[in-house]
């Protein structure tokens, strides 16, 4: 019922997001999401989405290895 993705970082600027992407994140596929909180767009860097739990975690052992701190983010799976 859910979909797991894993957020390796929230910036207020789009350049500070990219670079995150882009350097830290090397091998990884991250894509930048935007939403709006607080009146103010927050740029979100995450991997995913994966189908479980487990490989999610996965995913996010492998970033922290890489010094990056990330967590897990779960959301409900959108019914049809």
């Amino acid at each position: 019922p859910f979909i797991y993705y894993v957020q390796a970082g929230a910036f207020s600027s789009p350049d500070d997001a990219n670079k995150r992407a882009k350097f830290a994140l090397q091998g990884f596929a991250a894509k930048i999401t935007q939403r709006e909180q607080s009146g103010r767009t927050v740029h979100r860097v995450r991997l995913g989405p994966f189908d479980s739990q487990a490989d999610a975690e996965g995913q996010q052992e492998r970033v922290k290895a890489l010094g990056v701190d990330a967590a897990l983010v779960r959301l409900e799976r959108p019914r049809n």
